[in-house]
């Protein structure tokens, strides 16, 4: 590492009176002052994650924003030698610090290590850490980021930004509305700067950190043991997981720019309903409050929406939820005089250098903006999103929070200049809706869809979405890529605007567009067609056969869906997975940014470019079934062209999963039942395993009150024949305790010389093998209380 030559340099010290120094505390810390003044501090946050901190004599560090881990420690030993202080974790790693420098050198194993030179402060004041890694490799994560899956070289700016009507390979999407200082190595392991300010990220060897931030950055080195799903697991459990969803949430929104009146509102409901299209949400974007100008008025057009009460009770009757948008502004020259001038009398808008509100433009008009470091101006907005909730409304929608517009003039209630707060205030700003949940509906699911934001976001439970996207098939092709890095930032649940926003007026019409997307956004964590118009499926008539079926498969996965929702809540792991997630140090998916695993067992390949009838697959690790042809192989590495006419979507499922259906009619996740499933499996020479989640799927503390039902099950196929066996944990209240399973094996060779359940032969007519299709089906009732076991020769 370092230390050639630290004996001399301390024998020096010491001849001149200076002893560099390091001391561990309680065999959990080491706390080094070198001899220039630079306080060192490197602590076990837990046996895979390692904390540094950094700051210079006089200063204090801040508390963290980053860690949900408070007080924790992991299970360490150290040791001393001449100015070298060592901590070893035991997740296996070792920290060696520079009594003389304050450099530290972090180990994990193979190409899992960092090593830094301490923090400096350049002039103006902005602090710089620089950190050398071990091994090459690629680089992922950072947030939003759109440009490039694999962001070793680039230079990433750490400022929310919106880009309207953006398209794939724009410089711009290098910095998108969501901005993290984080990254993830294909090695397996990632780093964390504690910080939210303004700056830079330089993804080269160094990799050079830069901050305008004026107090003192930690960083956390996080140890994944080699895969980029453990990496995600020990990341989450820093920066923290989201709760699980509402399970509405899961299944189709629909949402425009704008829905005009309470009449417009109906009439799309209706007409969705009558076209057959299960429906669980419906997004009001700003017209609610009446006019574009009234921004920040936070109340009903009673105009436009004579008894939104009685709408939104008859629309949640119909399992219809409504989500309204608010935004962080509240204009003068509209009817939002009246709170902007109750706010800036009571100082609760941020703040200019007089004192007095800081003037903001926006595209619709001026005036002021709120300040959610405020206490007061908090509890200003809680109550108004209190009494809305109260009266019917389902979820939120926090627009323009990056924010779209904040000069940099403006000072907050806690100090900090506007380029210091920026990325922090989609949080805060979260928060303020996630604790009044927390509060005044404790037993409520929250949704709030936000795109601004930063480290951290999820804990609030935000649905995020690649904002103004522009209807184009450059929009559409780098969604995935969005979707990726997100996810391996801790937001499972980013998503887009199906169909695509901002519409180029010369081409505002594209039925194969619109279809392509509605492919890839069935199989994305929230399913939500938004544009400016033609954003509902019925404006595209003669493609229903494609696109009604499509909204309909989306509510037969819910049951592997809302398995991934808990995957996310307990583990960390996003839904939309790269190529590489569970390989050990791999980078050699790092150019596919056209497919995506869905959860473990799921590979979609969705056609993004405009014409295509066909498209080249890459294969994962694995052995791959063709989910439209269950007939069809594919093995990992392989790359093949594939036929992908405009109603194929190219799915494909690992060889050995066993995937639960909901294979019923639905209006809406109403009709969701947890005593029926369809259980389909593709039996592969040896095990596998599954396991498919249940709760109440309304309350927010299942998974806290162990009040959830874990459903496992075990396949194992071999010459002689396969063998089923499922298990039920746990339970939860109106958990069914009979279950009707309908088991589809796929890829059988041949009519089965039997089926037995429990030991017991089924009859011959109580099963039927379809030899044409290779799959043979059969129904049983489960009793849940006693293990199930299930054989077939």
């Amino acid at each position: 590492m370092k230390f050639k030559g630290q004996i001399t340099a301390i024998a020096t010290l010491v001849l001149a009176g200076v002893i560099p120094h390091c001391a561990i505390a309680q065999s959990k810390e080491i706390s080094v002052q070198t001899p220039g003044g630079q306080h060192v501090r490197v602590s076990a946050v837990s046996d895979n994650i390692i904390k540094v901190s950094n700051w210079n004599a006089g200063e204090t560090l801040p508390e963290t924003a980053t860690s949900v881990l408070k007080g924790q420690s992991g299970t360490v030993s150290s040791s001393t030698a001449p100015g070298i202080c060592v901590m070893t974790t035991g997740g296996g790693i070792v920290v060696r610090v520079d009594s003389l420098t304050g450099s530290v050198d972090i180990s994990a194993g193979p190409k899992r290590s960092v090593s830094d030179n301490g923090l400096r402060t350049l002039a103006g004041g902005q602090r710089r850490l620089e950190l050398s890694t071990v091994g090459e490799g690629s680089f992922y994560g950072a947030g939003e980021r759109g440009y490039s899956f694999n962001l070793a070289g680039d230079t990433l700016v750490m400022y929310n930004k919106q880009n309207y009507g953006y398209t794939a390979g724009e410089e711009r999407i290098r910095q998108m509305n969501i901005t993290m200082p984080l990254f993830l190595s294909s090695n397996g392991y990632a780093v964390v700067f504690d910080d939210f300010a303004a700056a830079s990220m330089i993804m080269s060897n160094p990799i050079v950190y830069t901050s305008e931030s004026r107090s003192p950055i930690s960083y956390y080195f996080i140890n994944g043991a080699g895969s980029l799903a453990s990496v995600t697991r020990e990341l989450s459990a820093l920066t923290g997981r989201q709760k699980l969803p509402p399970f509405w949430a899961l299944g189709y929104i629909t949402s425009k720019y704008g829905y005009h009146t309470q009449q417009e509102t109906l009439g799309v409901v209706d007409t969705l309903k009558r076209a057959g299209y299960p429906l669980d949400g419906i997004v009001l974007d700003l017209y609610w409050y009446g006019k574009e100008e009234d921004m920040g008025r936070l109340a009903w057009d009673q105009q436009q929406w004579p008894d939104h009460k009685k709408m939104l009770a008859d629309l949640k009757e119909r399992g219809v939820n409504t989500v309204i948008i608010s935004q962080p502004y509240i204009l003068r020259n509209g009817r939002g005089l009246e709170n902007y001038n109750e706010l800036a009398l009571k100082g609760l808008l941020v703040k200019d250098s007089t004192g007095g509100p800081q003037e903001v433009k926006i595209w619709v008009g001026e005036g002021g903006m709120f300040d959610v470091s405020n206490p007061d101006t908090r509890s200003w907005l809680s109550e108004r999103y209190k009494a809305l909730t109260l009266e019917g409304v389902g979820g939120w929608w926090g627009d323009l929070g990056e924010p779209e517009v904040h000069p940099e003039t403006g000072i907050h209630a806690n100090g900090l200049s506007a380029r210091e707060y920026h990325n922090l205030y989609g949080n805060d700003w979260s928060s303020v809706i996630s604790d009044l949940f927390a509060s005044e509906f404790p037993d409520r699911r929250l949704m709030t869809m936000m795109r601004g934001g930063t480290t951290g976001l999820q804990r609030y439970s935000v649905y995020p979405w690649s904002t103004d996207v522009s209807r184009s098939w450059g929009g559409l092709q780098p969604q995935i890529t969005i979707m990726l890095n997100s996810g391996l930032s801790g937001l499972g649940y980013m998503s887009h605007d199906v169909g695509g926003f901002a519409i180029d007026p010369d081409a505002p019409y594209d039925p194969e567009l619109y279809v392509r997307w509605l492919q890839l956004g069935t199989f994305s964590p929230i399913l939500r067609t938004h544009a400016q118009a033609t954003a509902e499926p019925y404006n595209y008539p003669d493609q229903q056969h494609i696109i009604l079926p499509l909204i309909k498969e989306r509510y037969r996965w819910l049951p592997y869906n809302y398995t991934l929702a808990y995957e996310n809540a307990s583990q960390g792991l996003p839904l939309v997975r790269p190529l590489n997630f569970y390989s050990s140090g791999s980078d050699r998916f790092d150019d596919i940014t056209d497919e995506y695993l869905w959860g473990r067992d799921i590979l979609v390949a969705p056609v993004m470019t405009q014409g295509a009838t066909r498209r080249s697959i890459v294969f994962p690790d694995g052995l791959w079934v063709d989910y439209n042809n269950p007939g069809r192989f594919y093995n990992g590495g392989d790359t093949v062209t594939y036929p992908a006419p405009l109603e194929v979507l190219p799915l494909f499922v690992r060889a050995g999963a066993i995937i639960p259906q909901a294979d019923y009619g639905m209006q809406s996740t109403e009709d969701y039942r947890t005593d029926r499933y369809t259980i389909n499996y593709y039996p592969y020479l040896g095990k596998s395993e599954y396991t498919l989640f249940e709760d109440d799927r309304k309350s927010p503390g299942s998974l806290d009150e162990g009040a959830y039902s874990l459903i496992n099950f075990t396949g194992e196929a071999s010459i002689e024949g396969i063998n089923l066996d499922i298990s039920s944990q746990g339970t939860y209240p109106g958990a069914p305790k009979v279950k009707d399973l309908t088991f589809r094996i796929h890829l059988v060779d041949g009519d089965p010389s039997s089926v037995s359940v429990d030991g017991h032969k089924l009859k011959r007519g109580a099963w039927k093998f379809d030899r044409s299709e290779s799959m043979l089906t059969f129904k049983i009732k489960w009793n849940v209380d006693k293990p199930l076991a299930i054989h077939i020769r």
